[in-house]
C-alpha cells in the first residue's frame, strides 16, 4: 500500500505493520499461551487478545521503520535488555546517594543513540490511531519536533522531553503489563515491562535533582529503583486511573 510515510513524510510503500513499542520490551509479559492483553482506557471492559505488543498499519516506510527507528531500537536492547540491570556489572553501578533512595547508575551510554530511542518511543505514541495509546496526543508542532529530530539523527537537548526511567529491586514483581498514564498535563508514563517510562514537557519542569537522574551528554544516566511495595502502588495507582479515564469516557458517549 502506497502513502504518506509519517516519519519522512514521503510517498511511499508503506510496511503493512509496525510495532509501536519494540517487541523486545515485552519480553516476559505473555502467558503460557503467548498471549497478552490489550485494553482500551475508553472501556476497560473490552479487552482484545495478541500475540504481540501494539502495532499500527501502514504508517511508516520501511526505510524508516527498518533502518531509522530500528538500529536505534537494536542499541537499546542490546544496552538495557539484553543485560542485568539489576546488579553490579559493566555499565551499571547499584548506589544508595542517600538512606532509602536506591539507583542504578548507568555508563557508558551513546547519549545521542538512547535520547533518540527514547523519544521514538513518545512520538509513535502520539502519532498511532492505536486504542491502547487513545488518551495521549501531543500538539502538532512537538510531534513535527521529535520526528525531526529522529529523523534527522539530532538528538535534541537534555532538558527537552527529559525521561526519567524507574524499575523495581524484585525481578519476581516486575510487571506482567503494558499502561500508558497521560492524565497530568505536560507528562506522561508508559509502564511496559520492567521499566516506567515517565517524559516531561512544556511548563511540567523537573528540578536539578530530577533531572540529573535523565540521560545527558557525557552518556550517563541513573535509573530510580523502588522497593516491591512501591512498585505494586504504582500499578496500583496506574490501573485506578484508567479505571477513572474509562468511567469519565463512558459517561461522555
Amino acid at each position: 500500500m502506497e502513502g504518506k510515510c509519517k516519519l519522512c513524510l514521503k510517498e511511499k510503500e508503506l510496511i503493512k505493520r509496525s510495532h509501536l513499542f519494540p517487541n523486545f520490551m515485552y519480553k516476559g509479559i505473555p502467558d503460557e499461551k503467548n498471549r497478552m492483553y490489550i485494553f482500551s482506557s475508553k472501556d476497560l471492559t473490552r479487552r482484545k487478545t495478541v500475540q504481540t505488543g501494539a502495532i499500527d498499519e501502514y504508517i511508516l516506510c520501511a526505510d524508516c521503520d527498518n533502518r531509522i527507528l530500528g538500529q536505534l531500537e537494536r542499541y537499546a536492547n542490546n544496552y538495557f535488555y539484553s543485560k542485568s540491570y539489576l546488579t553490579t556489572s559493566e555499565g551499571f553501578e547499584q548506589l544508595t546517594p542517600n538512606p532509602g533512595v536506591n539507583i542504578i547508575a548507568c555508563t557508558n551510554l551513546d547519549y545521542s543513540r538512547f535520547k533518540l530511542f527514547l523519544i521514538s518511543l513518545l512520538w509513535r505514541a502520539s502519532v498511532t490511531t492505536h486504542s491502547m495509546f487513545a488518551d495521549f496526543k501531543l500538539p502538532c508542532e512537538q510531534e513535527d519536533q521529535l520526528r525531526q529530530s529522529i529523523l534527522n539523527n539530532e538528538p535534541l537537548l537534555e532538558t527537552s522531553y527529559p525521561c526519567v526511567m524507574m524499575t523495581c529491586e524484585a525481578s519476581d514483581v516486575l510487571t506482567d503489563f503494558v499502561a500508558v498514564d497521560p492524565y497530568k498535563k505536560g507528562m506522561v508514563k508508559f509502564f511496559i515491562n520492567e521499566f516506567i517510562y515517565t517524559f516531561y514537557w512544556g511548563e511540567n519542569r523537573l528540578d536539578d535533582h530530577t533531572l540529573a537522574l535523565a540521560i545527558k551528554p557525557d552518556n550517563t544516566m541513573a535509573i530510580i529503583k523502588v522497593s516491591k511495595l512501591i512498585w505494586v502502588n504504582i500499578r496500583r495507582t496506574i490501573i485506578e486511573a484508567a479505571i477513572e479515564a474509562s468511567k469519565s469516557n463512558n459517561s461522555k458517549d
